[in-house]
């Protein structure tokens, strides 16, 4: 039996979100993620306010880019060892100490950046704060079968991805309104509490979370074999190699969006609905308040409101893969979440009023969530704990090898210069688009079929010795 796992025979409870937060190591886990992710959102506006003081609004498509390809890059680098790390060491471990070297980063950027204003300060520790984001995250998926109980990783992976949802309604609103306000300082320090929090909460979870053992009792080494197993298994299962893909195809279209979203809300979307809302806020707060908050930075505010219906679209999703398990649980749904997010976006190049551009982010972050969670599930089920830290690790390097290209084509910015945000999601929705009928037409009959959620450890292979 694998370590750490929950084995049962009584059937899964219909009320399947409250089953599995009342797992209390779980809920650990999963509180202290939406206290760090609502952080991260400060940290990100703060780095936005920063760069978009350093150019003064223009170019921030391409300093957004290269800001971004500085903190996924390690995730590219480091893969490899990433896995390695989380299938050898304790896995709350691992978690504990990312999160106490990102709260430390984050206090020293303060002191680096307003100390001297040297932008290289800030893609150092963007840097290092990308290595320990790429080190954490296989690290949480790999250990997320060990905290449930059998039959529920569907649902804890929508409650997993509920976290970005909360981040994004919270965070991304309270963080644009503390930049615009505050400033980008303040924002920092918020952000190293939350990790710090996220910490505690990790360390309070009363197992351990090793991986289970290696058939020969041996650590695993650290060498090219063992630090290629989780490439090795997925190659003898075409299926879920597939989805690996998928994810990384998506993940390239997420780069090319988040990045070209900026330009055309900044060049293409008329930003006066931001504005008639800040003006009605302020008109209610004057008569409670003598000192009503005064709006700097209307763009950085649009930014997060923009991000918070991506939110509310994710939090539809999750509903959606947590409640439906006959479409959650079909293996062609990631698929066809692909071809109609590919048909969104062409519709979303066509909005240039906000209120529509809210709504449209509504419907992508909905399908964003029904092409990730599926996903990891789906690993998470079919990886046996010996490889599991080295598949999310692959995974991982694909997703961001995938972002990385998708940032690497803007960096110099002529891309934009030269078709126009606006061209660029277009053309980006219809290569979408018949990238996923293309994937969804070679699935075949796999597409209406469905995996089991009480089957797995299907995929495990022998480990080679070194």
């Amino acid at each position: 039996m694998p370590r750490g796992r929950f084995v049962s025979d009584t059937p899964r409870p219909r009320s399947s979100f409250r089953a599995v937060l009342c797992e209390p190591n779980f809920f650990r886990l999963w509180l202290g993620q939406i206290i760090s992710s609502i952080g991260d959102r400060f940290y990100q506006f703060a780095l936005l306010s920063v760069v978009l003081g350093i150019h003064q609004s223009m170019g921030v498509g391409k300093e957004s880019a290269r800001v971004i390809f500085a903190g996924m890059l390690p995730g590219l680098i480091f893969a490899p060892w990433y896995g390695w790390a989380v299938d050898r060491f304790c896995r709350r471990s691992v978690m504990i100490f990312t999160d106490l070297v990102r709260a430390a980063l984050c206090l020293l950027l303060i002191y680096l950046w307003y100390g001297g204003h040297h932008q290289v300060w800030i893609y150092t520790v963007v840097f290092f704060m990308g290595a320990m984001n790429g080190l954490f995250i296989p690290a949480r998926q790999a250990a997320l079968p060990q905290l449930i109980r059998d039959g529920r990783l569907i649902t804890a992976n929508a409650l997993i991805a509920l976290i970005g949802v909360i981040a994004s309604l919270v965070g991304s609103v309270f963080a644009g309104m503390t930049v615009s306000i505050f400033g980008a300082r303040s924002s920092f320090y918020i952000t190293a509490a939350g990790f710090i929090a996220s910490a505690w909460f990790i360390f309070r979870i009363d197992s351990p979370l090793r991986p289970d053992p290696h058939p020969t009792g041996e650590p695993i080494q650290q060498n090219w074999k063992e630090l290629t197993a989780g490439w090795n298994l997925l190659r003898r299962t075409p299926e879920l190699l597939g989805l690996v893909l998928l994810n990384g195809l998506f993940a390239f279209t997420s780069g090319v969006f988040l990045i070209t979203v900026l330009e055309h809300t900044v060049r293409s979307v008329d930003l006066t609905l931001v504005q008639q809302m800040t003006d009605w806020l302020v008109a209610v707060l004057t008569p409670i308040s003598p000192k009503p908050p005064r709006f700097d930075n209307m763009m950085v505010l649009g930014f997060g409101v923009l991000f918070a219906c991506v939110g509310i679209g994710l939090s539809l999703g999750v509903w959606f893969c947590g409640k439906s398990k006959r479409w959650s649980h079909l293996k062609g749904l990631p698929y066809f979440g692909l071809l109609l997010l590919g048909v969104g976006m062409v519709g979303f190049a066509h909005l240039t009023t906000y209120g529509p551009a809210l709504i449209g982010c509504l419907g992508l972050g909905f399908l964003a969530a029904i092409i990730a969670i599926p996903i990891d599930a789906r690993l998470q089920h079919e990886v046996g704990d010996l490889h599991r830290g080295r598949v999310f690790a692959l995974r991982n390097m694909v997703t961001t090898l995938s972002f990385l290209i998708a940032l690497g084509i803007n960096l110099d910015g002529r891309l934009l210069q030269w078709r126009g945000a606006t061209q660029v999601i277009q053309d980006l929705g219809i290569t979408v688009t018949i990238a996923g009928a293309i994937l969804a037409f070679l699935q075949g009959r796999y597409l209406f079929t469905r995996w089991s959620s009480e089957k797995k450890d299907v995929a495990e292979v022998e480990v080679p010795k070194s």
